[in-house]
């Protein structure tokens, strides 16, 4: 594998890594101590605000990225995306500001709301900074943030635990003082790399441009942020904090289940940019490498679900004290069979962005949206939250279809049987652990033991071949 790649993959491992872990600690403290009610009403006003907040970027972050990455004026892209964040930041807490003196009761509803999206909003700052870092291919700047901000989550969650003051609102309160200090350490950083010193920019012809570029991706944000969190909020609409409680924490590690996608997806699209940007032609040889490296990816991607689906009800409820373990059984094995289809879904994702294929992206992103938005309406009522994975599921293939339909892929696309077998050697590695051990936790190291013998035995990942 090239040093340069090496490199700022493990760097972004490093990072990621550190994030997820003290987010798996934090997540662990929270469902095992805090009340479910709390939790589901935490997890709500997280999937609101959260959307609003994405709604807000207009889509500008992975075009800031690909510009800058692609050889672009860095300090004019990260000064006019910075400029925007802040506006639109600013103008978010104000609007709620009018919506508490319009309608008071919402906060007795919601006592959290306020809060969260303070916190949400000084997060997209600090972001903000982050993905022109990651554009700039920073990966050690954004591994030691990373080590220090979730160093100091972890330990304001502790000490609040240690001296019993341990309740959600004083938890979110911890977490918009460590998002204040994440932005003040990017801001560090950004300014070590850029010259004269970083600042918000408003050019408006520059901007106007910015803006129009990212309007197809603005569909895409809108439509991909309801794709992402509208179970949660339906299920807080239909159900009870308690359901959408459970089901947010199965959601939770779903979303640890995708580590490995977190580690690479930003060097994919970093490399995918320079390669498409660049006069050089694809060569068969830089084809067979990129196949070599998404191969990796697939192996990758299945290997933590492979684990959690057989260890699931055991462990989980070892470690919450029973409330999240037998109940989310069937809920993570349906959302765990997502992983590596948004692993594939991902590299398509990369491929049609860097060619600016936004508009082809958008009206997938739309179509699978309001398909989203229907199953979960009808699914939800009926089945409660395995009509919402149910749901997630469903779309998830759609997508997947779509992409492979209608994204041209230049020759790098995903080949199908080399792809479905890595699916087929996590069925039967499943299939035979459970079958050969009645001990949950046997199985679960049988299981990721057999897959791997599989992949090795078929010579599916070629590490050795790995260079691009």
């Amino acid at each position: 594998m090239g040093k340069k790649i090496f490199k700022d993959l493990s760097a972004n491992a490093l990072q990621t890594g550190v994030s997820q872990l003290a987010g798996l600690l934090i997540f662990y403290f929270m469902s095992r101590f805090i009340p479910k009610s709390d939790f589901g009403e935490y997890s709500w006003a997280t999937a609101v605000g959260s959307t609003i907040v994405a709604i807000g970027s207009l889509g500008l972050d992975f075009v800031l990225v690909k510009r800058i990455a692609a050889g672009q004026d860095a300090r004019l892209m990260a000064g006019l995306h910075f400029f925007h964040t802040l506006f639109v930041g600013l103008l978010t807490i104000l609007l709620l500001f009018v919506v508490q003196f319009c309608w008071p009761h919402f906060l007795d509803y919601h006592p959290l709301f306020l809060l969260v999206v303070i916190q949400l909003v000084l997060s997209s700052f600090a972001n903000s900074i982050k993905f022109s870092l990651t554009g700039l291919e920073q990966f050690k700047a954004l591994a030691t943030v990373s080590v220090i901000i979730n160093g100091l989550k972890l330990m304001a969650v502790v000490f609040l635990y240690l001296f019993k003051t341990f309740t959600i609102q004083n938890i979110v309160i911890g977490f918009v003082g460590t998002s204040f200090i994440e932005l003040l350490i990017n801001y560090y950083f950004i300014n070590k790399k850029l010259s004269p010193q970083f600042k918000p920019i408003l050019e408006k012809k520059a901007y106007k441009d910015f803006v129009l570029e990212s309007l197809p991706q603005l569909g895409v944000v809108l439509f991909d942020s309801a794709l992402a969190r509208v179970d949660w909020i339906l299920l807080g609409i239909f159900s009870t904090a308690t359901i959408t409680a459970e089901y947010s924490f199965a959601y939770k590690f779903f979303e640890l289940s995708k580590l490995p996608l977190l580690i690479l997806a930003p060097v994919l699209l970093t490399r995918f940019s320079k390669l498409f940007h660049s006069n050089e032609p694809i060569t068969a040889e830089k084809q067979k490498a990129i196949q070599d490296f998404f191969n990796l990816e697939i192996f990758i991607s299945l290997l933590i679900p492979i684990f959690m689906i057989c260890a699931w009800t055991d462990l989980i409820d070892l470690i919450t004290d029973g409330k999240y373990g037998a109940v989310n059984q069937l809920i993570f094995t349906i959302l765990a069979i997502c992983v590596p289809l948004h692993f594939v879904i991902n590299y398509l994702w990369t491929i049609g962005f860097v060619q600016g294929k936004l508009k082809e992206i958008m009206w997938i992103t739309i179509t699978v949206s309001i398909l989203n938005l229907v199953s979960n309406i009808i699914l939800i009522p009926l089945y409660g939250s395995v009509g919402a994975a149910v749901s997630f599921l469903l779309v998830t293939t759609i997508q997947l279809l779509f992409y492979f339909l209608f994204i041209k892929q230049n020759k790098l696309g995903v080949r199908f049987v080399p792809t479905m077998l890595f699916f087929l050697y996590a069925f039967l590695s499943i299939l035979i652990a459970q079958l050969l051990f009645s001990n949950n936790y046997f199985a679960a190291i049988g299981s990721c033991i057999f897959y791997l013998s599989f992949v090795l035995l078929t010579k599916s990942v070629r590490l050795s071949k790995i260079s691009y």
